[in-house]
């Protein structure tokens, strides 16, 4: 049976936030933990969260919701750079075959519904043709991708300053939409984004 891991990129510096973002609090968790959660509540066995050494304080925060952590030793040029030392702390950890898959999750998407991954799986059972799974919403791509291990090679293959998502469009073939909610467009990248997040929080709470 294939397994399915979970890659949380967490090493930003969060500058438009002005603060460590991930961290912040959101109802009675913050928005790392929410975003861990959502994980496991969808089965999802491992999740690892590479974390910048400039935000220690989030190992805690993660391995507190029950994920694996990955504590940089120093920054990392991009993101593309963040999820390559995760990918390999997972071959490491796990030795991954080539029909296993995994799920690139912003940490910064803490309306992430356990259900839209439940989606991303089944589609993945029901359609073998298919290595990549995104959710989308009125015809634009969202958070998060499931992607086979496979693709790994070929991510690791390109050109250092060329992103993850200018390889995924690439892969169009490959590639199967599945519908789901406009949640799967957001995430949480200022001041503004983090005030609404927090109404809504308390509102769903009362």
């Amino acid at each position: 049976m294939s397994r399915i891991f979970a890659l949380l990129p967490a090493a930003g510096n969060s500058e438009r936030m002005g603060r460590p973002k991930l961290a912040l609090p959101l109802g009675d968790s913050t928005v790392l933990q929410i975003v861990v959660a959502a994980l496991r509540r969808a089965a999802v066995e491992h999740v690892l969260v590479v974390i910048g050494p400039h935000v220690p304080q989030l190992v805690s925060l993660a391995e507190v919701a029950g994920a694996e952590t990955l504590l940089l030793a120093e920054e990392t040029a991009d993101m593309r750079a963040t999820v390559m030392a995760g990918l390999r702390c997972l071959e490491q950890r796990y030795a991954p075959c080539a029909e296993d898959a995994w799920l690139l999750v912003p940490a910064d998407h803490p309306t992430l519904d356990a259900e839209v991954i439940r989606r991303l799986i089944a589609a993945r059972e029901s359609s073998p043709n298919y290595s990549i799974f995104i959710p989308t919403f009125g015809g634009r791509r969202g958070h998060p991708a499931l992607i086979a291990w496979h693709h790994v090679a070929g991510i690791r293959s390109k050109d250092a300053g060329e992103g993850l998502n200018a390889y995924l469009r690439q892969q169009a073939a490959a590639t199967r939409e599945v519908p789901a909610t406009a949640e799967v467009l957001r995430d949480l990248d200022t001041p503004q984004d983090y005030e609404r997040l927090r109404l809504k929080s308390r509102s769903d709470e009362s």
